[in-house]
Formats: structure tokens, C-alpha cells, sequence
């Protein structure tokens, strides 16, 4: 006969055993979304970037979360101003992982073999052209940060791919990806909605958001890392409905508005709006006048 504390503990490991084996089971649950902040040039319709594996850093290997048997393509330019598109929604073993990395089908150099679906960026005329890597590395995105997956529960994460700083052309005048991405843990951000209350002055006017007193004005003619005023932390064009900065760590910041000419470059600064803040989980309102800006 059984004793009836050693029948306890064998029901306690059949039901634990069972239960791990249910569908996320004492499994953690893993978001991984992505989003853009929006690229300068007027004649792009989208930037398509294909995305094959999903890994994270773990123990000195990589260990897939999810693997794309037909390789996902996700058009980033239709994920900006506040939207964003989920790669991952699944349960994941807990643990933790020091580095994030995304595989991407990518065209490679001076090969006959065709990549399909291939990484590309479509123009408003029709024309198409491959995005590469640049010479020597290989197609994927790194991101060095450590992700924490906890028994039963959320991990909600948002990647914020800049294509303004992350796009450049190389002498032979290919379109390159030196990827540049923002990693947001999801609940802990929120976001700046912003009204022009002229709106006839918007053409060819973007706005950049700094961390609050970041700012130096030597960054507009800066160049030397492919875009000027790279270090802001996300961007956009304006629009007559205004526009939405999403994403944004709890914060104060600093929005600069600039005047850009017809080919994209900086034509001169129109001024500033201190200090909006923001909080986790809201949407912090403004309207900017752009005759009214704070000095440089």
C-alpha cells in the first residue's frame, strides 16, 4: 500500500509533468512586434524587408523562437507614426537571452542564386531595387539586449527599425541596410500626438524628437554617419492631420522642426518645443504653431 503523503507527491509530479506538457504550460509568454520611424526620401512607396528566423542569445548559442518556413515580408513603411506589426505572439521556455537577432533573406553580391522573397525597395514610379548588406557582413540584425522570459509571464517588445538613419547608398549607389534599431520594451512606452495649427506651412518640414537638453545644432550639417540629425531618437515628416510619435520611453523630450529642401537636405531650422513629456501607457497631446517656435 501507498502511503498516502508519497500518493500526494506522485500525483503533484504526474499533474506538474501533464501540465508542463499543455499547451504554454509553465512556458512564458514572448512579443516581439516591429515598427518604423518614417524615411525622408518623397519617391519611396515601401521598404520591404524579409525577415527568415527570430533567435535569441542564450548560453553562447542561438536558439530560434520562431522560424519562418516561408520567410516573412514586412513593408515597414506602412508600420509608422504609432503602428507597429507583430513577427512573434507565442510561449517561449523562460530564461534569459542577451542578444536578439533577426536572419533576413537579403540579395548577395556578385551571386547567381536568386533570393525569393527578396529583401527591396519599391519607388512611387514602379521601379524596384535590392536592398544589401554592406560588403563582408552578413544579413541580419543584431540587437544587444538581454530579454528576460518569466514563467507564465509577458514579455512585449517593440523594435523600432529607423530607416531614415538605417538606408544609405553606397559609390556604386546601392541601396545599403546598416540597420539601426531601437529596442522598447512595449508597456513602459507612450507617445507624443502632435497638431500643426498651420498646416500650410508643413511642406517638406520634419520633425525630431530628442531626450530632453540632447540636442546640439552642429547635427545639421552633420553627415558623417550617413543622415543629419541622427542622434534623434525617432522622426517624421509633417502631415496636415498631424502626426504620432509612438514608442517612447517615459520621458521628457524635445521635438526640433526643421526645413528641408526639394532633394532632402537641411534647408534651415524653424525652431523647438521643450519639454513634453511623456508617460508609460498615455498619449501626451500638443499643437505646435510653426511661427511660434522656441529659438534654437
Amino acid at each position: 500500500m501507498i502511503a498516502k503523503s508519497h500518493l500526494w507527491s506522485v500525483l503533484f509530479l504526474a499533474g506538474l509533468v501533464l501540465s508542463c506538457g499543455e499547451e504554454g504550460g509553465l512556458k512564458g509568454t514572448l512579443k516581439i512586434a516591429i515598427t518604423d520611424a518614417t524615411i525622408d526620401a518623397s519617391d519611396i512607396k515601401a521598404v520591404n524587408v524579409v525577415i527568415s528566423n527570430v533567435e535569441g542569445f542564450q548560453n553562447g548559442k542561438w536558439k530560434s523562437f520562431r522560424y519562418f518556413e516561408q520567410p516573412t515580408g514586412v513593408n515597414l513603411l506602412a508600420y509608422s507614426g504609432g503602428k507597429s506589426v507583430l513577427l512573434i505572439d507565442q510561449f517561449t521556455s523562460p530564461g534569459e537571452y542577451s542578444s536578439l537577432r533577426l536572419s533576413l533573406n537579403i540579395a548577395q553580391r556578385n551571386s547567381s542564386l536568386l533570393i525569393n522573397p527578396q529583401s527591396n525597395i519599391v519607388f512611387k514610379n514602379g521601379s524596384s531595387a535590392p536592398l544589401y548588406m554592406p560588403e563582408g557582413e552578413d544579413p541580419e540584425i543584431i540587437i544587444e539586449k538581454s530579454i528576460g522570459i518569466v514563467s507564465r509571464g509577458l514579455t512585449d517588445i517593440t523594435l523600432d527599425l529607423d530607416l531614415r538613419k538605417s538606408i544609405q547608398k553606397n559609390e556604386q549607389q546601392e541601396f545599403v541596410l546598416k540597420p539601426v534599431v531601437r529596442f522598447i520594451e512595449t508597456a513602459k512606452a507612450g507617445s507624443i500626438k502632435t497638431l500643426i495649427t498651420n498646416p500650410s506651412m508643413i511642406e517638406n518640414v520634419v520633425a525630431y524628437v530628442y531626450a530632453r537638453n540632447t540636442f546640439n545644432p552642429s547635427e545639421l550639417t552633420d553627415l558623417s554617419r550617413g543622415a543629419p540629425l541622427f542622434d534623434a531618437i525617432t522622426s517624421s515628416i509633417l502631415k496636415s492631420n498631424g502626426i504620432n510619435f509612438g514608442f517612447l520611453e517615459a520621458g521628457t523630450y524635445d521635438l526640433i522642426f526643421v526645413k528641408h529642401d526639394a532633394n532632402g537636405a537641411v534647408a534651415e531650422m524653424l525652431g523647438r518645443q521643450n519639454e513634453v513629456k511623456v508617460e508609460a501607457g498615455t498619449q501626451t497631446d500638443i499643437e505646435v504653431n510653426l511661427d511660434q517656435l522656441g529659438p534654437s
